[in-house]
């Protein structure tokens, strides 16, 4: 096939895409075709000597999602912060040497950034004040990307809880491979702060299918500047046990813990410009969701589930 060949959207590249979202993508792209996607991480970084490494500077679309940060870390390593905020400037005056302009789409925070006294469903138009550090830092690097607005089609995509069987448990990022870890382990799930706070869990599949939903408006069609992306359902931490403990076909027993200086008491999304402009919504149940994180847990640990939790 010759770059002649290519549609618009087939060119495109990945940053972070070794990580869960960014594999994922990564993934679809290359079974999808025509072209597997310019996939970008820290062995095979997107700018060398200041200039956009090959894939990069002829991609039609750019998926920033390199985010190794979490709300933990974002408090203790203000060194990993600003890592972050110079790879994505780094990529964006890259972007702009190369006089391309791609559509760019930066993963943000669908909760951390809005401001916390405005009562939830959060929508795009709602007030961003975030009270955290990791909220601050995502609405700065939203900011950098307005700044570069001339070098690329900007895409903010503000992602809820995103979670989904492979993601590990790292300390800080997602609670549910922490919950059933523990469960396969037989050890107490620990609960931080209020049991009765809601989050919005939507999957790593609904979100990969939210992506590549850009990636069809690039050739034409109007792109969302900001768009939540989420299940829209609020789900109070007490209700996920439920769920958890069903699924491992259990009662899971829980240590109560202090809650965090960066915890909500509770955010979810309004998903509705996602479905008008781009008709996508969320479509895994969260109980189907658990489910099949359980039976990879299980599987990692050389465990088969047990019919009961089928």
């Amino acid at each position: 096939m010759t770059t002649a060949d290519l549609l618009p959207g087939d060119r495109t590249a990945v940053i972070g895409a070794t990580g869960f979202i960014g594999s994922r993508l990564t993934a679809r792209l290359t079974a999808d075709g025509p072209r597997a996607p310019a996939a970008f991480n820290r062995a095979f970084p997107p700018v060398v000597g200041g200039r956009a490494a090959p894939g990069l500077a002829e991609a039609d679309i750019v998926y920033f999602l390199a985010a190794g940060l979490s709300p933990v870390l974002a408090e203790r390593r203000p060194d990993l912060v600003e890592a972050e905020r110079r790879l994505l400037v780094e990529v964006l005056e890259a972007l702009s040497r190369a006089g391309h302009r791609p559509v760019f789409v930066l993963a943000s925070s669908g909760g951390a950034v809005y401001a916390p006294e405005v009562e939830p469903p959060y929508r795009e138009t709602s007030p961003t004040r975030p009270d955290s550090v990791y909220g601050h830092a995502k609405l700065r690097l939203e900011r950098e990307l307005c700044r570069h607005s001339d070098a690329v089609r900007a895409v903010v995509a503000r992602l809820s809880n995103v979670y989904g069987p492979g993601q590990r448990a790292l300390r800080g990022f997602g609670v549910l491979p922490h919950w059933l870890t523990a469960a396969a382990r037989g050890e107490p799930v620990r609960v931080f702060g209020d049991p009765h706070v809601v989050r919005d869990y939507v999957h790593v599949d609904d979100v990969t299918r939210f992506l590549l939903a850009l990636r069809g408006r690039v050739g034409g069609g109007r792109l969302p500047a900001v768009v939540n992306v989420g299940s829209g359902v609020p789900t109070s931490l007490s209700g996920l046990l439920e769920i958890v403990s069903g699924v491992t076909g259990g009662s899971v027993a829980v240590r109560w813990e202090r809650g965090r200086s960066f915890d909500r008491q509770g955010n979810w999304l309004d998903v509705a410009r996602a479905r008008a402009e781009l008709d996508w919504r969320a479509a895994i149940p969260l109980t189907e969701g658990v489910r099949q994180c359980w039976e990879r847990v299980l599987h990692d640990a050389g465990r088969a589930p047990s019919a009961s939790t089928r």
